[in-house]
């Protein structure tokens, strides 16, 4: 008796033992489950803020440039004779320049064209002794004169012009791609304005001559050009340089003692350095 009873409490103790581990067990898997939950959580907010920052990184992802501005300046020689004499780009004898200011707006309208639009201001002035025989005498007080001699010269002229450029080595990945050929079209308003002395030889002024100071003319006159270069646009800030040839045709009026009346053109080519913003 007393055996049996001792082996059923040998038997309970076992059994209690037994369950007793199975518990710890299942509360270890538990808490394994529980952590392996919270990682998952963790990982997933993780993924989630991940994805929240990149699609925020893309919003403020800088887009590609479609539309650019700045300005340039251009070395401008003219190729009609009277216009190069009485406005070099250089008159050495007082150092004064023939200055030509262009601002630009420009936009993308294809993968490898833009538009463009152009104002640009071009002005100088200089005492450079310039001849003129007149067709027409010029008649002051009852006496006629056949010469007119410059001892002032200034011009000021403003082109307003809408370029195309077109980028055939777009593609490439080297500098190449940069460059472009193209052309535009618009108008120029130009105003000339001389002192002007008037006698009967034709390349020598005198004391005494019949003087006439502050003369002017001005006209409005047609504007195509054709181009070709290296631009800057691409970027944030970029710089580049064009060769242009502008043809300006110019009323004649060779009884007044102006480089525009006299010349049928003021045809040039230009040098230009730009400077460009893109927005």
């Amino acid at each position: 008796m007393n055996f049996s009873v001792k082996l059923l409490l040998l038997f309970v103790l076992l059994t209690g033992s037994f369950f007793a581990q199975q518990q710890s067990i299942l509360k270890l898997s538990e808490k394994k489950s529980i952590l392996k939950g919270e990682e998952n959580t963790d990982f997933t907010l993780k993924s989630n803020s991940a994805t929240d920052f990149s699609k925020n990184y893309q919003l403020k992802t800088r887009k590609t440039v479609t539309s650019y501005f700045g300005a340039g300046y251009s070395f401008m020689i003219f190729t009609n004779s009277y216009m190069s004499s009485a406005f070099p780009i250089l008159d050495t004898r007082n150092g004064t320049f023939l200055t030509n200011i262009n601002l630009f707006f420009g936009f993308s309208i294809a993968k490898a064209v833009t538009l463009e639009f152009s104002p640009t201001i071009l002005f100088t002035s200089n005492n450079k002794q310039v001849d003129y025989a007149l067709s027409t005498p010029k008649v002051i007080n009852g006496s006629s004169y056949d010469y007119a001699h410059t001892r002032i010269n200034g011009i000021i002229a403003l082109p307003l012009a809408i370029n195309v450029r077109f980028f055939p080595l777009y593609k490439q990945k080297t500098f190449a791609r940069l460059f472009f050929i193209g052309g535009g079209a618009g108008a120029v308003w130009v105003r000339e304005e001389n002192d002007v002395s008037y006698n009967n030889t034709p390349s020598t002024l005198y004391y005494g001559d019949q003087e006439q100071n502050g003369i002017t003319t001005s006209q409005w006159a047609p504007l195509f050009r054709i181009i070709s270069g290296f631009t800057g646009t691409g970027g944030q800030f970029g710089f580049g340089g064009e060769l242009s040839y502008n043809f300006i045709p110019l009323k004649q009026d060779m009884s007044q003692p102006f480089a525009t009346r006299f010349g049928k053109d003021m045809n040039s080519v230009d040098i230009t350095l730009r400077f460009y913003f893109s927005l």
